[in-house]
């Protein structure tokens, strides 16, 4: 036992860069804008919910919101888990090293699934404790026993999302790792598998509908829908000891049988994955030897965008929701109205009308570009994948301002022409005037510029570059975690300012707002980036 526990605590010190901030002159500094980021997310979180209770309180269902938001954050675990499990549990450093031990191979298995639970936990609970606590107030009737679901709720939470993303990404694993280029397999299973996952819970209505018609309550439904938020909705309302027992026994035996299982297959599929494949050919014909000569900027560019499409994680984290982008607005081209009914509902929380939409289609494309540009987060992890190799870079001949610009550019390159191309779908659909849609280009320009120079800085502030696995920098550091918050918040402010103003402010002009403002966003960030960047891309040593 004591040998796991020294395994765990080895995994999870070296991993969980999160937690770790290099000793600084500033440390206190350092240390507080991650937790201000985090807790100013949930505070926000939290008044959302006050705000929601308060509407359903008088209808004795605020109980409901606790369970449907489980289900939902569930949800974004395991869609989050399909592409993070395959890189996180299968390519690993250091599986020579734990297989060289006298360890089960079970023990491997947990502790790989462990690390992945414990980032997830820290997630949930950033997502449903503002919601627990915020129930508080407005609950009919509380005791000591809603303290205690709401820890077992926590604490057992991620535990069948993160067991059903890992099925998905062995079998993504195992279907790639049977491929020669299996890096590229891996990238397009992972984005069917993701496309099919949206697209099937866009299409649920009829499901629901079956449900909804067999469940003699609403509680019934959301058990029938998922287990945990059932359980929860009841235990909220009803407790029964027996209840919760029986729900800690079912996760704890899903993981235990989950991990047998998993120790069957895992080393097979990850020999696989590891295996290089050589071809060699009888003849080689070599009739002239062309050498191009590039610019050092635009070497530094290919090699940015090299690294980008060799990494896995790195393209489904960011390139998904680029995609997204291309499939809304593909939907909007084929099915307008109902994705106007879905933007004007009550869930979307925008307060907006379908006269106000029609009125200001314009409106529509900025919401979807400000999604887009604010969730393609690719330069938050640009300097802590150069790993050890950091100093190499800076003893290029090329100066530090170049290095990090290209860093830039080359996500620049990367976002530009799947906006752009949205963008002329869209303009096409919904019929953009001329000046419209040249303001909405400089948005979709200037908007992905913002969260590209925030994410370089945060990641030059909050670097991780002794990384074993790409995700750990991608998906699991600190500057990954900051970057996307406050690109999450940037992207709340924006929404919500224009839809507090859309009515009382011609499109025009909310266009023209937004282009300057992020005009002078995207200069202020860029001298930061080549004055204290600089200063800080120097400072670096591994």
């Amino acid at each position: 036992m004591k040998k796991i526990i020294s395994l765990i605590k080895a995994c999870m010190t070296s991993d969980m860069a999160i937690f770790k901030f290099k000793k600084t002159k500033n440390k206190k500094a350092s240390i507080f804008l991650p937790l201000f980021i985090a807790f100013y997310f949930m505070f926000m979180l939290w008044s959302l919910a006050n705000s929601t209770f308060e509407e359903l309180a008088p209808y004795n269902i605020a109980y409901l919101l606790l369970p449907i938001f489980l289900l939902g954050i569930s949800f974004m675990t395991f869609i989050e888990g399909i592409y993070k499990s395959s890189s996180l549990i299968f390519n690993c450093k250091d599986d020579q090293l734990l297989l060289s031990l006298p360890i089960k191979k079970e023990v491997v298995i947990f502790i790989r699934i462990f690390k992945f639970y414990v980032f997830e936990l820290i997630f949930n609970t950033m997502m449903l404790f503002p919601f627990m606590l915020a129930y508080i107030r407005w609950a009919p009737t509380l005791s000591w026993t809603y303290g205690l679901t709401c820890l077992i709720i926590l604490l057992f939470s991620p535990i069948i999302p993160i067991i059903l993303s890992c099925i998905v990404g062995m079998i993504t694993a195992s279907i790639a790792s049977r491929f020669k280029y299996k890096n590229v397999a891996q990238i397009i299973v992972s984005m069917i598998v993701l496309a099919g996952t949206f697209y099937i819970s866009f299409n649920l209505d009829g499901a629901f509908d079956y449900l909804a018609q067999n469940a003699t309550s609403l509680n019934d439904l959301i058990t029938k829908v998922y287990y945990p938020s059932g359980v929860f909705a009841k235990l909220v309302t009803d407790f029964n000891i027996l209840d919760l027992l029986v729900f800690i026994g079912i996760n704890i035996l899903l993981v235990s049988v989950f991990v047998w299982i998993f120790s069957k297959f895992y080393f097979k599929i990850n020999s696989r994955m590891k295996s290089v494949t050589t071809t060699t050919h009888s003849k080689i014909k070599v009739k002239e030897l062309n050498i191009k000569k590039n610019s050092k900027t635009m070497a530094m560019i290919k090699k940015e965008i090299n690294t980008f499409f060799k990494t896995p994680v790195f393209i489904i984290n960011a390139g998904f929701s680029l995609v997204l982008f291309l499939i809304v607005a593909v939907v909007i081209v084929f099915k307008y109205d109902s994705f106007i009914q879905t933007l004007v509902s009550e869930e979307t929380g925008l307060g907006l009308t379908t006269e106000i939409i029609e009125n200001n289609l314009s409106i529509m494309i900025l919401y979807l570009l400000t999604f887009v540009s604010f969730l393609t987060s690719i330069t938050n992890a640009v300097i802590s994948i150069e790993g050890k190799n950091i100093s190499i870079l800076k003893s290029l001949p090329i100066q530090t301002k170049n290095i990090l610009l290209s860093k830039v550019l080359s996500a620049f390159i990367i976002t530009t022409p799947v906006l752009l191309l949205g963008d002329f779908i869209l303009f096409i659909r919904l019929k953009t005037s001329l000046l419209e849609a040249i303001l909405l280009v400089i948005i979709s320009l200037t908007m992905p510029l913002v969260s590209h120079f925030i994410g370089i800085i945060i990641n030059l502030k909050y670097p991780k570059l002794d990384w074993e696995n790409e995700s750990e920098v991608v998906k699991q550091s600190a500057s990954s975690f900051i970057a996307v918050m406050i690109g999450m918040v940037l992207m709340m402010i924006i929404i919500i300012v224009v839809s507090n103003v859309v009515e009382i402010v011609n499109t025009l002009w909310i266009l023209w707002i937004v282009a300057i403002a992020l005009i002078l966003l995207d200069t202020i960030l860029y001298f930061y980036l080549i004055t204290k960047g600089v200063k800080m891309f120097n400072d670096l040593s591994i």
